[in-house]
């Protein structure tokens, strides 16, 4: 079977069941199991392929067919340019999350004291990796699960960044409460890409079965792990900035239990790039 041969039946079975873009999934699958760039598949579509990765490649159509995300198959995810390591102990990433980068250089950017950046909940260690090749500034992550900080620490590796990021497994800032840990004399800045969807959610998205649960869901209302990080914050009393993003149906929920939970904070929520509310961007005063 030739490139074009293979491609051509992938990409309609691919559209058969509604996936959008199948032929450009159908490339992306073959080139990482040919280990070749898609310009070889174009320009040597005659090229015959091994037994062996013919069926491979019909193994990832199939689970692809199932459903499973493209990020899974090929074991990788761009965010912000970089690319990351993936696999089914770490939440993939998503674009909407982006702005939580840039708003977290604008504040390291604008800030005349040194600043220290808590990643909590790091996952694949996309957020606080991309952050330490930007900003150049050294970060804390913490994460419950292992098996994610054995994933982050791989790709803090790929991006040249080890030196620059701390992994603490924990619960949220228990690390840096229990002062194992501690941040003196600079500006503390803390990101919080928690879980933030309901198990309705979950059950009603197929596209999100094969992540974590640990890394989705968040009890009846998406709001569980929020409401013990900012009661964390709270006892902290070190924090100057919280920047921590949410689904856009829990805008007034999160800015309820905000000024709840945190009185002595101004809250500014920031649009992501599809125009829903996405980020809650907490200042401490």
């Amino acid at each position: 079977m030739t490139i074009a041969q293979a491609l051509k039946l992938a990409a309609k079975k691919l559209s058969a069941r509604e996936i959008n873009l199948p032929h450009l999934e159908a490339e992306i699958l073959l080139s990482e199991i040919i280990k070749k760039p898609r310009e070889f598949l174009i320009t040597h579509d005659e090229f015959k392929l091994s037994a062996r990765q013919i069926m491979k490649f019909k193994s990832k159509i199939s689970r692809r067919l199932k459903a499973e995300p493209i990020a899974y198959l090929t074991g990788h995810k761009e965010f912000y340019g970089l690319d990351f390591k993936v696999n089914k102990n770490v939440l993939i990433p998503r674009p909407e999350t982006e702005s939580m980068v840039e708003e977290a250089i604008k504040l390291v950017t604008r800030s005349s004291q040194p600043v220290a950046l808590v990643d909590v909940g790091t996952g694949s260690g996309c957020i606080a990796i991309t952050l330490a090749r930007l900003t150049k500034q050294k970060l804390i992550a913490i994460d419950i699960s292992k098996k994610a900080l054995r994933v982050a620490r791989k790709n803090a590796i790929s991006n040249n960044v080890n030196k620059n990021i701390k992994f603490i497994k924990g619960n949220l800032l228990l690390p840096i409460l229990n002062s194992k840990f501690l941040i003196r004399n600079s500006r503390l800045i803390i990101i919080a890409n928690l879980p933030y969807l309901t198990p309705a959610q979950i059950k009603n998205s197929p596209s999100i079965k094969y992540e974590p649960k640990l890394a989705l869901s968040a009890g009846p209302d998406g709001l569980k792990y929020y409401r013990q990080l900012f009661k964390q914050i709270k006892s902290l009393s070190a924090a100057d900035y919280a920047l921590c993003e949410f689904d856009p149906r829990q805008t007034s929920k999160i800015k309820q239990l905000i000024k709840r939970e945190l009185p002595e904070t101004s809250c500014q929520i920031k649009k992501d790039l599809s125009g829903l509310n996405r980020l809650a961007i907490i200042e401490i005063i």
